[in-house]
């Protein structure tokens, strides 16, 4: 069972949830977490009983293809790459320099 601890709960189907002011302690059948908000109690004690845990939030994922990044990790490929670049180029200058796949 998915448990919600939140200040807004919500009405989904086969969620239990929680407000944040009002932790008693760990829901045993809990198979996943989310915290929305501060509440490191609450994390500490399902993390502890070996429940994932997390904020809700979908992780960023990381852009893989270098025409499509944006400067800073474009320059950071780049650079792992071993491809030398000017510092003060522009994004099109680089993207110049991803060799064809």
């Amino acid at each position: 069972m998915k448990v919600i601890y939140t200040d807004k709960p919500g009405k989904e189907r086969g969620v239990c949830y929680r407000l944040l002011s009002e932790f008693f302690g760990v829901i045993g059948t809990a198979t996943e977490v989310v915290i929305e908000g501060d509440a490191p109690e609450i994390y500490d004690a399902y993390e502890a009983a070996g429940i994932k845990v997390s904020d809700g939030k979908e992780p960023e994922i990381a852009e893989t293809d270098p025409l499509k990044m944006k400067v800073p990790e474009l320059k950071d490929w780049l650079t792992a790459k071993g491809i030398a670049f000017d510092p003060a180029a522009k994004k099109e200058d680089l993207q110049a320099l991803v060799p064809a796949e």
